[in-house]
């Protein structure tokens, strides 16, 4: 069975899809046979059998120039005496590779048919681009032009291969405008060796890496050592030479040690195959082996997990100097047959051509940590030599490909090694671990063993820490979240010194409804890890569609595992919010409560930002700001990982759509106009279920035609909020005869056909009327009160000034100030009425002097202790901050009547405590179900006092810290009669 892939994969060189370090691609879990699992591809027997184009590669390399460079180049690796590999010319191919015939449409390549992934027959194409357009055609228009031969002089690889793990095609490009002149070849040998060398199956490596980054600085040695594998050339390199040859004394394209002996390991010379390679040596009796495996170790320094991509690196001790070669030099990166990239079950088991991941790298576990450094030389004639096993990371920057962990990122090693002299012996095999002290190590986790099936709780908080270890682990928990919102799980990754890492886990995040199946990838998940701006952080955001139980999962992208892949996860989630309404006036204190909250969690309420005054984990206190009326989403943001979570229409602010609101009070007898109606128009908002008072709706009073309204301080119309109680009052000063229509409408600013309820009015008109300013009262049983009886005279609405008026108690006791009064410029009288511990009903008229007519009565009414009821109008739960005052409590008294009245007179005791918890910890509520540290704080001071309710009911308390700063809470009842409500305040501060 064949495998091709794809041709766009040349282009890459598909370095995404290996799984190793060493060998460039092994044999994985799934597509191969069973028994090569675990096997590095190769080609069949060593023999490579090579076409090339028939065309020029350019004027200094014609056709036949073009096939010996070829063969020189081949015989860089064919010649190295270890290593059963030989490369032969086969014939050219059957045409000119050109633009003309190989052409790239919509990312689909069109290829004559003996180079394509397909052509077996021919094995290894070779393309003499010679004007370039090959190269423009598959690495983008410009690609062949000489300034980027550092880069496209040589390109292409392996693009098809066999279940046997054989390769069975390749196809090399060399790029003609990088050979116009001699000048050019020495460079452009260089990158085609180095093109040679991936197709013959070895990876990248890494060895004298300071070649590169000068530190330290680079030896004539080191530079002899350097492998032609390495993986990246820095920009300067050009020509090679000036960073590779030592002045012209090593040949950069040459293989050096680690070169032949990674060649070898894949193609090593035996006795058995020998005869087909006259005058080279058997692999394993010319050279030295030393393998092993790297470990994490345990608390006793016992090796542990085997630990995967670690650069082990073998120098030869020079007893002439004692010191290690940078010559003679060899590496392996621990786990190379290992898979470095399994997939997982968050973000999937396949790569993006559809295959599975596990293709490529053994499952075995006892590879995860091998390393092999085979073909180590003894040099000078000698049996035996000493070679330094020494460990390093592999370089993220200039090996960012290299090894099993290349296809996706680098991970750093955990702990440290010394190095370790190991002596070896021609055709000797040693043995040699390498234990990484003060590794990282296992460690119980506070949730257990998990499985998709048996998910942990979710931390209430929201807030955890976990490490993904050993190999394959997921880490998964279960919580419930409400539908019309959203989330962000937050996965920071840290490194052995507990610091935000991206070179150890990897983290992606999936997320399942409970009864999910397994599904993979999860229907929500981070395809890739590390998404988010913030450095080390992985994000999901996640809209939650419908309540249920969610399963929540994280995982390392690789499908990797181990006792250094620690991470710190956070949930960020609003569920809900208490009270779920707000006044339009703002000032609300709010009680959200979610996950993984914070101090600097920024919260925006019904579109405005809103001050978090304190913060839990699970609970934020924040208070609103003013809005116009209506449903609102309340946003939280975190500004540290960009994480947020919306909670969708869950705060009504005022009106809601289906509150409905109520006429309580309206109906009067006909008016004189520039009277005051004895009857307020009072409207009382309610809920959608007809009986829960609505605070702080914007009700719009509105006259046809004009009346003065006392709430809007004689205006037509004016917008007032509802109280406490639910209730928006306005006495009527009539200013035009006739009927008049007083409309109340609830948030006409907020809905287009907005609740609304009417009345009428009629407005008269006489030569001589007298209205009564002072309303009906209702005085509490027992109260002694003094109260003005007011009255106007009017002629046809005008006021008449320097009238007498008559006064006189017709019923009940009470004494008048005095039993007569002028009207004033504005047609006003009054006396005043003194009520001693009322007992009984009063009346008192009042009658137009001399002829006593008209007259007109004032009632006042005796409310029963009893009956009397409390009111909330504003102020019983607050929250300031620092240097704020307390407003007022105000309760409103009324009797048990249907409409209430409100009552004068009645006695209203306030208590109140203020005190705070020990060690000044805040204590933070908000309404019945609050958040509560601990219970009532310690009792720092006692404030009561009896009020007593004037005219409109209204009773005053005045809150007060004290002058105590910080955290200070003050809880109170009011009482009246047998009616008693409870309020609350709070200081936040320092």
């Amino acid at each position: 069975m064949l495998k091709p892939i794809s041709s766009l994969a040349i282009v890459f060189q598909l370095t995404g899809i290996a799984c190793a370090g060493g060998p460039a691609f092994v044999a994985g879990a799934s597509y191969f046979d069973p028994p090569t699992m675990g096997s590095p591809l190769t080609w069949a027997q060593g023999t490579i059998n090579y076409y090339t184009d028939q065309n020029d590669l350019s004027p200094a390399l014609p056709g036949t120039s073009a096939d010996v460079f070829v063969a020189n180049a081949f015989s860089l690796w064919t010649s190295i005496p270890t290593a059963a590999i030989s490369a032969i010319h086969s014939g050219q191919l059957a045409e000119d590779v050109s633009g003309v015939n190989l052409a790239v449409l919509n990312g689909v390549i069109a290829t004559p048919a003996d180079i394509a992934p397909t052509a077996t027959a021919n094995p290894v194409g070779i393309i003499y681009d010679q004007d370039g357009s090959v190269t423009d055609d598959l690495l983008g228009s410009g690609a062949s032009n000489s300034a980027y031969c550092s880069q496209n002089a040589a390109f292409g690889g392996i693009d098809n291969f066999g279940t046997n793990a054989r390769f069975l095609h390749a196809l090399i490009i060399l790029n003609g405008n990088c050979a116009q002149t001699s000048a050019q070849l020495p460079d452009l040998q260089y990158h085609f060796a180095r093109v040679i060398g991936r197709v013959l199956g070895l990876d990248w490596s890494q060895a004298n890496l300071n070649v590169l980054t000068g530190n330290p600085p680079a030896t004539a040695a080191d530079i002899a050592g350097f492998p032609v594998m390495h993986e990246f050339d820095p920009a300067s390199c050009v020509p090679v030479a000036n960073c590779y040859s030592n002045n012209g004394a090593v040949d950069p394209a040459k293989p050096k040690m680690d070169d032949q002996a990674a060649l070898s390991r894949l193609y090593p010379v035996t006795a058995e195959n020998m005869a087909s390679f006259s005058g080279k040596q058997v692999f394993s009796q010319a050279t030295a082996r030393i393998h092993g495996s790297v470990y994490f170790t345990d608390e006793s320094g016992a090796a542990a997990q085997p630990m995967q991509g670690v650069n082990v690196v073998a120098r030869w001790i020079d007893p002439a100097t004692n010191r290690p070669s940078g010559t003679a030099v060899a590496s392996s990166i621990s786990g190379f047959l290992f898979c470095g990239n399994a997939g997982n079950i968050i973000t999937g088991f396949l790569d993006s051509t559809g295959q599975n991941l596990n293709s490529f790298g053994s499952n075995d576990t006892t590879l995860e940590g091998f390393f092999d450094l085979a073909g180590l030389p003894i040099p000078n004639g000698a049996s035996t030599a000493q070679y330094q096993l020494s460990i390093e990371s592999v370089d993220p920057l200039w090996s960012t490909h290299t090894g099993p962990y290349g296809a996706t990122s680098q991970v750093q090693p955990s702990g440290s090694a010394q190095p370790i002299v190991v002596t070896v012996s021609l055709g000797g095999d040693i043995a040699q671990n390498v234990l990484m002290l003060g590794s990282a190590q296992q460690e119980p986790q506070w949730y257990g063993v998990t499985s998709y099936m048996s998910p942990a709780p979710l931390p209430i908080s929201g807030n955890w820490a976990g490490i993904l270890s050993g190999y394959g682990d997921t880490d998964f928990f279960q919580f419930s979240a409400q539908a019309n919102r959203s989330l962000s799980v937050i996965v920071n990754a840290i490194d052995d010194a507990h610091g935000v890492s991206e070179s150890k886990a990897a983290p992606v995040i999936g997320m399942w409804a409970l009864a999910d199946p397994g599904n993979s990838p999860a229907p929500a998940d981070t395809p890739s890890a590390f998404n988010a701006a913030v450095f080390g952080e992985t994000r999901l955001d996640a809209q939650i569609l419908q309540s249920t139980v969610f399963r929540l999962g994280i995982a390392d992208y690789r499908g990797d595992g181990r006792p250094d892949y620690r991470y710190k996860a956070r949930v960020l989630y609003g569920d809900s919010i208490n009270p779920g309404r707000a006044s339009v006036a703002g000032g609300t204190p709010l009680t959200i409560q979610g996950r993984g909250l914070q101090r600097d969690t920024a919260v925006q309420a019904a579109g405005r930002v809103a001050s978090v005054l304190a913060s839990s984990a699970t609970q934020l206190l924040v208070n609103t700001k003013a809005v116009p009326d209506g449903v609102y989403t309340v946003l939280l943001q975190d500004s540290s990982s960009g994480g947020k979570s919306k909670m969708t229409n869950v705060l009504t602010v005022g009106a809601g759509p289906s509150d409905t609101i109520k006429m309580i009070s309206g109906a009067n007898p006909g008016t004189p106009v520039g009277g005051q109606a004895p009857s307020p128009f009072a409207v009382l908002v309610v809920g959608e279920d007809g009986i829960t008072p609505v605070a702080g709706a914007s009700v719009q009073f509105s006259s046809s035609p004009s009346v003065g309204f006392s709430a809007c301080s004689g205006a037509a119309s004016c917008t007032l909020l509802s109280d406490q109680s639910g209730t928006a009052t306005t006495y009527i000063t009539v200013l035009s005869a006739g009927v008049l229509t007083l409309t109340a409408k609830l948030a006409p600013e907020s809905y287009s056909n907005p609740q609304q309820v009417q009345t009428t009015l009629l407005g008269t008109s006489s030569q001589l009327d007298l209205v009564l300013i002072t309303p009906p009262i209702w005085i509490a049983q027992g109260a002694t009160v003094s109260l003005p009886v007011a009255a106007r005279v009017l002629s046809n609405g005008v006021p008449i000034s320097g009238t007498m008026l008559d006064y006189q108690i017709t019923s009940g006791s009470g004494t008048l100030s005095a039993a007569s009064a002028v009207t004033d410029l504005n047609g006003n009288a009054s006396v005043n009425l003194q009520l001693n511990s009322i007992a009984t009903p009063v009346r008192t008229s009042l009658c137009v002097a001399p002829s006593d007519s008209p007259c007109r009565i004032l009632s006042v009414t005796l409310a029963q202790t009893s009956g009397l009821r409390l009111e909330p109008v504003s102020g019983t739960l607050q929250v300031v901050g620092p240097g704020q005052s307390f407003q007022a409590i105000a309760m409103r008294v009324v009797d048990s009547s249907v409409p209430a009245h409100p009552v004068l007179g009645a006695s209203v005791d306030f208590l109140a405590y203020l005190g705070r918890t020990p060690g000044n910890e805040p204590i933070i509520w908000s309404g019945e179900t609050g958040i509560s540290q601990p219970g009532m704080p310690v009792i720092l001071a006692t404030s009561q006092a009896t009020m007593h309710s004037d005219i409109n009911g209204i009773a005053n308390f005045p809150l007060s810290s004290g002058g105590i700063s910080g955290n200070v809470a003050i809880v109170g009842t009011a009482t009246a009669g047998t009616s008693s409500l409870e309020f609350q305040a709070q200081q936040l501060g320092p």
